[in-house]
């Protein structure tokens, strides 16, 4: 496991460009993470340009992709220049995209664990509803499956475990008991007390 948090990753490491959920209806972002200097404007720098070409690519993502039915199968297209592998929800749809020299087999697997896992961190729900009201459970998700474009772990279960650990720890734990003692709507609860009094600090 040390190899995989190591700064200079092994060549058979999957890279990952960008993980997105996309409302199936119209396209729209609901959570994205790029990494590295994909769709990143010249200056390098998130710019009105950046969003510009984000908003575009995932446009021709939703238009490529939205008359095919994904609820039960990962599906693999290539749009502009990558591959994207995806799997649709309850009015979500969840892409992972990576460069076309990536295993699609491999993307696929990443994508199956992420996947399960936010299912399991969601109490067994992926919608668009669902998803909105605990956002902050899906970004820790994404930041435990890649670190800077790099896979660091895809089994559900491991996933799923430190999520809700790590919302734990954050809102700094309760007495008399870890998040193994609580139940997932309990965890998903102080989850969202914690980002709603984490945003009126700022």
């Amino acid at each position: 496991m040390s190899s995989l948090l190591n700064n200079n990753p092994p060549p058979l490491l999957p890279s990952i460009s960008a993980i997105l959920l996309l409302d199936s209806n119209d396209g729209s972002r609901m959570a994205s993470k790029y990494y590295g200097s994909f769709l990143l404007s010249p200056s390098g720098l998130i710019s009105p340009e950046t969003e510009g070409l984000r908003t575009a690519f995932e446009k021709s993502l939703h238009k490529k992709t939205r008359t095919v039915n994904s609820k039960n199968d990962i599906e693999v297209t290539t749009v502009d220049g990558m591959t994207a592998c995806y799997r649709g929800g309850s009015g979500v749809t969840v892409f992972m995209i990576s460069p076309l020299n990536e295993s699609e087999l491999v993307i696929a697997h990443v994508l199956d664990g992420f996947h399960e896992a936010l299912r399991g961190c969601l109490g067994g729900q992926i919608d668009r509803g669902v998803i909105l009201d605990n956002l902050e459970l899906l970004m820790l998700l994404i930041d435990e499956v890649c670190d800077s474009g790099s896979v660091l772990e895809c089994n559900a279960r491991e996933l799923v475990g430190r999520v809700l650990m790590k919302s734990q720890e954050e809102m700094g734990g309760r007495e008399g008991g870890g998040v193994g003692d609580m139940t997932i709507g309990q965890v998903v609860q102080q989850a969202k007390e914690q980002f709603i009094a984490n945003m009126g600090q700022n």
